[in-house]
C-alpha cells in the first residue's frame, strides 16, 4: 500500500484569506490592535521556531478567551472564499482510483479543515484528518506524520507540503517530502535541500507512481 499525507492551508486550500480575516478579527475585537497583511501572517505560521501568540497577538501565550474567539469566527467564515487549488480534485481522483491511502496532516483544528475539505467536496479522499488538536506537537515535530505511517513501509510513503515545517516534518519521520510551489509558497523562507518539487498538483503523479 502506497500512502501520501498532505497538509491542508497552502497546498489542498487557498485558505490566507479565511485565516487572515480570522486572526484580525481577534487583534481588533480582543486586543484592540492594528491588523496584519496577509502576506505577514502566512509567512509567521510557516517558519519553523517562531511564537506565533506573539507574532500574532504580542503576548507570549495564547489567552483561552482569544483562542476561542478565533476558533468561533473561523468556523462561520472559514469557507467563504476556502477554495482548493486548480487540479487538486483531479489528482485526488487519480490517486484514489489508483489504490492510494491519503491523509491530511495539518496544523489547522480538525474540525475546521474537516469543514474545508467537505465544502471542497474533497474529504471523502482521505482515510483520516490529523489536526494539531489531535496530537501534543504539531508540525515542524514529525508526531503527526508518524501517527499515520505506523506500521506502513517508509518507501512508500510521501508528504505533500507547502512550507519548510511539512518538509521538516516528512524528513523527521523518515519519509519523502514533496514541495508544493503553488498556493502559499512564495510567501516561505527558501526550501534548501529538496530534491521533490512540484509546480502544480499533476506533477505530484509522476515522483509517487513508483
Amino acid at each position: 500500500m502506497k500512502t501520501v499525507i498532505f497538509d491542508l492551508d497552502g497546498t489542498l486550500v487557498d485558505t490566507a484569506d479565511n485565516i487572515t480575516a480570522s486572526i484580525n478579527h481577534v487583534r481588533r475585537k480582543y486586543y484592540g490592535i492594528a491588523p496584519l497583511t496577509k502576506k505577514e501572517i502566512i509567512r509567521s505560521m510557516n517558519t519553523p521556531g517562531l511564537n506565533l501568540a506573539y507574532e500574532f497577538y504580542g503576548v507570549e501565550h495564547y489567552d483561552e478567551n482569544a483562542k476561542i474567539m478565533f476558533e468561533e469566527h473561523y468556523t462561520r467564515q472559514c469557507v467563504h472564499n476556502a477554495k482548493s487549488f486548480d487540479g487538486i480534485y483531479e489528482m485526488l481522483s487519480i490517486l484514489k482510483k489508483d489504490g492510494f491511502e491519503m491523509f491530511v496532516a495539518t496544523n489547522a483544528p480538525t474540525k475546521t479543515s474537516r469543514i474545508i475539505l467537505k465544502n471542497n467536496m474533497i474529504e471523502p479522499f482521505f482515510e483520516d484528518i490529523i489536526g494539531a488538536d489531535r496530537v501534543e506537537h504539531a508540525k515542524p515535530h514529525p508526531q503527526m506524520i508518524r501517527k499515520i505511517i505506523r506500521g506502513r513501509p517508509k518507501e512508500f510513503c510521501w508528504m505533500v507540503g507547502d512550507s519548510l515545517k511539512d518538509i521538516m516534518a516528512a524528513k523527521s519521520a523518515g519519509i519523502t517530502p514533496i514541495f508544493a510551489r503553488w498556493g502559499f509558497a512564495d510567501s516561505n523562507l527558501p526550501i534548501p535541500n529538496i530534491e521533490k518539487k512540484v509546480k502544480k498538483p499533476s506533477d505530484i503523479l509522476k515522483i509517487v507512481h513508483v
